[in-house]
């Protein structure tokens, strides 16, 4: 779009990104979140099946100073490090000693579903939880976490999943307004118009306790799934986010884990 309001269509020939209208949102989706020292491979599970490895605070710091220049550094540096400590810093304290973190993901019928969680069960997971998708805060939720996601701002133009795409999965426990916050956030999101930015989500809610297992982190009842073009796209669009939303609202907690898919 350009600066007077216009959508911006070029000329350039470009491969369309297919809608995909027929998207089944009475599926489920399988969390698991596990801590262990490699990545194990889970049996049985569908085709939609996707394994995530989180980055480490560490991680994140070295990324964020190669990306971002001294100035943008030290204006942004100290906010940044906030929201590591505050929201990124449950799972790194929560990690056990020399132990990583993965995040397993499926999307299927709730038959299908259902059995693979009541198989998994007992299996020392640190959650392991089975959600429905919100339709009202996911963007293109057919493409997640893989496939092609069109880019409304550039018309025939789409973002792919690639060697330089991230995952952002964060992690809400109970509290007052939460869907209605997460939407304002969201909401937000989609108005962006980087280069580098959140390409698709799913808003993903908790089917009840029964259908949730916790063993030494807080019941998670939404968890928002999120591919961005890269980490410096990351970077960009949650510090322009952050500007307009309840980032620093002291009464919405969440927990967020940078991700990369392996």
């Amino acid at each position: 779009m350009t600066r007077d309001g216009r959508l911006e269509i070029s000329n350039e020939p470009r491969r369309k990104a297919l809608m995909n209208r027929q998207f089944d949102y009475t599926q489920k989706v399988l969390l698991a979140v596990d801590f262990a020292d490699v990545p194990r491979r889970l049996e049985g599970m569908p085709a939609s099946y996707a394994l995530f490895k989180r980055l480490s605070i560490p991680d994140v710091i070295r990324a964020f100073d190669e990306s971002h220049s001294l100035f943008v550094q030290l204006i942004a540096g100290r906010k940044f490090r906030d929201v590591l400590e505050r929201h990124m810093g449950y799972w790194e304290k929560n990690v056990p000693a020399n132990k990583q973190c993965f995040v397993h993901y499926a999307i299927g019928s709730d038959a299908v579903i259902a059995a693979a969680f009541d198989r998994l069960k007992g299996t020392g997971f640190a959650q392991l939880g089975v959600y429905h998708v919100e339709p009202q805060s996911s963007a293109y939720p057919f493409s997640f976490p893989s496939g092609d996601a069109p880019d409304h701002w550039h018309l025939g133009e789409h973002f792919s999943l690639t060697d330089e795409s991230v995952f952002w999965f964060n992690f809400f426990p109970q509290q007052s307004y939460l869907f209605e916050k997460t939407f304002a956030v969201w909401a937000v999101f989609q108005l962006l118009q980087l280069k580098g930015r959140g390409e698709n989500n799913q808003l993903v809610a908790w089917d009840g306790k029964e259908r949730l297992v916790s063993h030494g982190v807080s019941d998670f009842v939404q968890v928002n799934l999120n591919r961005f073009t890269s980490l410096s796209g990351f970077f960009n669009a949650a510090h322009e986010a952050g500007k307009h939303t309840f980032t620093v609202d002291p009464d919405y907690v969440w927990y967020g884990m940078l991700m990369k898919k392996i």
